[in-house]
């Protein structure tokens, strides 16, 4: 009796370590996620590979600019061009679907509006 509850408790001991460990290394993996869309989000070097970006360099000189997407899913990405200072200046709505592009001057109003090649 005394060896099957042994038994019993190391087999408990060991699956809620498991479980302990796997619950652990969850949020590390979303950490990770969350770190990688950061860096992407932030940095400007992946944008202008995007197909909207030749566009919006044309309309903006984006040179000036930091780029940073703030929404990408199945539908649409936006993404706003702010100013040394951390200002939103511009902001562009790529429609993936129809590839449909809007480049807005948030002072201003509507810089371009059209269909781009994909």
């Amino acid at each position: 009796m005394k060896s099957l509850f042994m038994t019993t408790a190391a087999g408990a001991l060991i699956l809620s370590a498991g479980s302990i460990t796997d619950a652990g290394a969850l949020p590390i993996e979303k950490t990770k996620k969350s770190q990688a869309n950061v860096e992407v989000t932030e940095n400007s070097d992946p944008v202008d590979i995007l197909p909207e970006f030749t566009v919006l360099d044309e309309q903006v000189d984006s040179d000036d600019y930091q780029a940073q997407v703030i929404e990408d899913n199945q539908q649409t990405r936006v993404i706003i061009l702010k100013d040394e200072d951390g200002h939103a200046q511009y902001k562009s709505v790529y429609v993936k679907n129809s590839n449909v592009l809007e480049v807005i001057d948030l002072d201003q109003g509507m810089v371009f509006k059209g269909v781009i090649a994909d």
